[in-house]
């Protein structure tokens, strides 16, 4: 005990002797809180809130601040300890006091610039944006867009130099004010750095919030330490991109596209040749000018959804009676997981990214989607979401894509969303005299699965597995109550209506239970159809995955251009397809029968599970008995991930 005290006195000593470090980081902290102010309750560049939900970010931006100020404390703290113990005669406060000052203003600095980027591009400042961005000519743009700022042009230039005198004030402040309670205030923040760590990690978490806020000493770091910026050698792109290019033909069926490279060289970029774009099929259907009605269903599995689950009681009723007169595939699997990768890769047609938060780190990058593929012919593209786009920086994406955005915090339940979809729909979208693209993204049935509207407090006591059957059949209803009234409309002749999940949900079978637990077919079937003119009733047990939405959905209109799509035209009518898709700490890979999950990194050989396709429930491991087949799936899945990791990297 006597050690223990004698310690904390030279702890209490050394921190003494120290203040003035201690009092400019709160007065840096300060700073910081006013930055993430500027950032979450002001507008983006151009006139639309940054995010839709501020006060769901402030209180862990100040918090996440708080954490990283004291970590660079006590390194500080620990440095002036060994430099007094290595020379006790000298006196280094000054001068590590003069060191920490430059060294948190230039993180301020750098904290700023990574906030206007975010602003401007949705996305971090990192080592990739800045080699995007090196050419002088960005100078001008971010002049531009600096002075046409739709909040408060040119505070990027002002606020560095204005924060300087606050600072000093602030420090000085505490510096009179607190010198002799330097003991209160130490305790005071050990107490707070615990309480921020569980308020953030335990009490109210949040990847995609986490992602936004990431501070820069945290962005600085992941960037010096990560590998995934290591660049494939010519050879390596060569070697892949043959291997790619081969099977995406066999499993084409056809040589109906071309693979040239792109200015960037990216080996997925393919373009229609002349047969194609003068067939008549292809000049029929863009004569036609169909319109488009995509639905995403939060969170429906494969596993509970009626018309995949034959004799089952099923949840999903109206659901299943549209798979009646509609082209259904009972294999469709996610292409990535949450929502942001089964949105975002049924959009751009490539798995997610295997190790980066695509939608924050890669949003710099230009990716052509299904959606601005049909914007830039001529269409309406309205995307409509029940849940907060910005909280996950999918409303980055689809401000490119789409002409507009609709979202309300005050219509996040399926009825109220439904209801403003329906109405704008019918009174708006479809009288614009050009044909429409509606993508639709529900929220009800989202975990812990009891935000369906009207449910009682029997219903939300049940356990997971059942309160599921609960949502899903809550918005199976909201989903009718849309289609009944469109349904009924002249133009819905001319409409595709495309019906799915944006992933499923893991409740434990597989011994999972969370979506970082792998690829099991609970998180990745989905249910899949498409309803409209010309297609016939039918089930289809081709493996597919979301990445072969986007080349569908085009086709549908009669739409050929180049592109970097790694999925395939499911009304092609040829082969048993392919499906692929990287998740969280996990890939997988469906070809001739069978998927294979992998464990990332790949290449390890630590493999989660081989099952049959028609083994949907994934009740049989066939890894060990079918060991060549294993082998051969793995290394497919290597070259396939590394190739999308590599293009999703540098876009088209």
């Amino acid at each position: 005990m006597a050690i223990i005290i004698s310690l904390l006195n030279k702890i209490k000593s050394h921190i003494q002797s120290h203040r003035n470090l201690v009092f400019l980081s709160l007065a840096f902290w300060v700073a910081h809180i006013i930055l993430r102010v500027l950032l979450l309750f002001r507008s983006n560049p151009y006139g639309f809130p940054f995010v839709s939900k501020p006060d769901w970010y402030i209180f862990h931006a100040v918090c996440l601040d708080f954490i990283w100020i004291s970590k660079a404390l006590v390194i500080f703290l620990v440095i002036a300890g060994i430099l007094k113990a290595i020379k006790p005669q000298k006196n280094f406060s000054n001068v590590l006091l003069v060191i920490y000052a430059v060294l948190q203003y230039l993180l301020f600095d750098l904290t700023l610039f990574d906030n206007e980027v975010q602003r401007f591009l949705g996305c971090h400042l990192t080592f990739g944006i800045a080699n995007t961005y090196k050419d002088t000519s960005s100078l001008v743009m971010l002049w531009d867009y600096v002075a046409n700022d739709y909040s408060i042009p040119f505070l990027q230039f002002i606020l560095p130099f204005a924060i300087i005198p606050f600072i000093f004030v602030i420090y000085k402040i505490l510096g009179r004010k607190a010198e002799q309670k330097v003991k209160g205030i130490s305790i005071g923040m050990v107490i707070f750095f615990i309480m921020s760590s569980l308020f953030i990690n335990v009490i109210w978490t949040g990847n995609a919030r986490m992602t936004k806020l990431r501070p820069v000493a945290t962005l600085i770091y992941n960037e010096i330490v990560s590998d995934h910026h290591q660049g494939l050698t010519y050879n390596d792109i060569k070697a892949y991109s043959r291997f790619y290019q081969n099977l995406w033909t066999q499993v084409e069926g056809d040589s109906l596209w071309n693979f040239t490279n792109d200015e960037k060289g990216n080996p997925l970029y393919r373009t229609p040749s002349n047969e194609l774009l003068q067939s008549e099929k292809l000049q029929s259907q863009r004569a036609q000018k169909p319109n488009f009605i995509l639905v995403f269903m939060e969170s429906h599995r494969g596993w509970n959804t009626g018309f995949l689950n034959q004799g089952k009681t099923s949840p999903t009723p109206y659901y299943d009676s549209l798979a009646q007169h509609s082209r259904i595939w009972e294999r469709m699997h996610t292409s990535g997981l949450p929502t942001t990768g089964g949105v975002l890769t049924t959009h751009i047609g490539i798995p997610h990214h295997s190790t980066l938060a695509q939608a924050t780190d890669l949003a710099h990058i230009t990716l052509p989607s299904f959606a601005s593929t049909l914007t830039d012919s001529g269409y309406a593209t309205h995307y409509f979401s029940a849940a907060d786009p910005a909280w996950d920086n999918l409303g980055v994406w689809m401000s490119k894509w789409y002409t507009a955005q609709h979202y309300d915090r005050n219509r996040e339940d399926d009825s109220t969303f439904f209801d403003h979809a329906t109405e704008y729909v019918l009174d708006t979208l479809s009288k614009q005299g050009k044909p429409f693209l509606a993508t639709l993204m529900t929220r009800s049935n989202h975990y812990p699965f009891n935000f369906a509207a009207g449910m009682t407090d029997e219903q939300k006591q049940l356990p997971l597995t059942e309160r599921i059957n609960v949502t899903m059949n809550y918005a199976d209803r909201q989903l009718s109550h849309f289609m009944r009234a469109v349904e009924k409309q002249p133009w819905f002749e001319n409409t595709y209506v495309i019906i799915m999940a944006d992933h499923g949900f893991p409740l434990g079978e597989n011994g999972v239970s969370t979506m970082n637990g792998g690829a099991y077919s609970n998180a990745t079937w989905i249910p899949f159809l498409i309803y409209g003119k010309g297609i016939e009733p039918a089930r289809d047990t081709a493996t597919t995955a979301q990445m072969d939405i986007a080349p569908t959905i085009l086709e549908l209109a009669g739409i050929a251009t180049p592109n970097i799509f790694m999925g395939h035209n499911l009304l092609r009518g040829y082969g048993d397809g392919l499906s692929l898709g990287a998740y969280a700490g996990v890939a997988a890979v469906g070809y001739e029968n069978r998927r294979l999950i992998e464990k990332l990194p790949l290449g390890t050989g630590d493999v989660q599970g081989l099952f049959a396709e028609g083994d949907t429930h994934q009740e049989k491991n066939l890894a060990d008995s079918e060991a060549q087949t294993t082998s051969k799936l793995k290394a497919m899945l290597d070259s396939l991930i590394t190739i999308s990791d590599y293009s999703l990297e540098h876009g088209i």
